[in-house]
C-alpha cells in the first residue's frame, strides 16, 4: 500500500498548494479590505507551507508520464514552476518586512495584492490543465495495471 501511495504522491500533494494558496490569499485580501494594512506576520506561515507543497506538487510531478501524450504538458509545467517561484517571493517579501520589522505600506501592498491574485490565477491554472491532462487525455490513468494513454516510446525532452 505504501509503495501504491508513493506511485501516486503527486496527484495527493497538487491538492495542498491549490487549497494552501487560495486560503492564504483570501485570508490576506479579506484582512487588507477589512482593515486597510496587513502585517507581514499575519498568514506567514500560511505563505510558507504553500510555497513547501508547491515546491514538493513540482518536485514530484511525473514527467515521463506525459511523454508525447499531450500538447499542454509544457504549459502545466511552466505554470508550476512560475507559480511556485512567485510564492516564493511572496515568502521572500514577507519574511523581508517581517525581519525589517516593517509594514506593508500603500505602494507594497497594491503590489503584494497584485501578486497574491496572480498566483492564485496561477495555481489554478496549473490545476486546470492538470486535470485537463488526467480527465480529458488520460495521462498517467491506468485499469488493471495497464497505462490507458501509454507514453510513447523515443527520446522526448520534457525540460523545452
Amino acid at each position: 500500500m505504501i509503495k501504491e501511495a508513493f506511485s501516486h504522491i503527486h496527484p495527493i500533494m497538487v491538492h495542498f498548494p491549490i487549497a494552501l494558496i487560495i486560503i492564504a490569499t483570501c485570508y490576506d485580501l479579506f484582512i487588507v479590505f477589512a482593515k486597510r494594512k496587513l502585517s507581514p506576520r499575519q498568514g506567514f506561515w500560511l505563505w510558507l507551507i504553500a510555497f513547501i507543497f508547491a515546491w514538493i506538487a513540482v518536485m514530484t510531478g511525473p514527467d515521463e508520464d506525459a511523454r508525447g501524450n499531450t500538447n499542454i504538458f509544457h504549459l502545466h509545467e511552466n505554470l508550476a514552476h512560475y507559480t511556485t517561484i512567485l510564492a516564493f517571493l511572496i515568502v521572500a517579501l514577507r519574511f523581508f518586512f517581517l525581519v525589517k520589522k516593517k509594514e506593508f505600506i500603500r505602494l507594497t501592498l497594491i503590489i503584494y495584492c497584485i501578486l497574491i491574485v496572480i498566483c492564485t490565477v496561477g495555481i489554478l491554472s496549473t490545476g486546470y490543465f492538470g486535470g485537463k491532462m488526467v480527465y480529458d487525455q488520460g495521462v498517467g490513468v491506468k485499469m488493471h495495471g495497464k497505462y490507458v494513454n501509454p507514453p510513447k516510446p523515443g527520446k522526448y525532452h520534457m525540460g523545452d
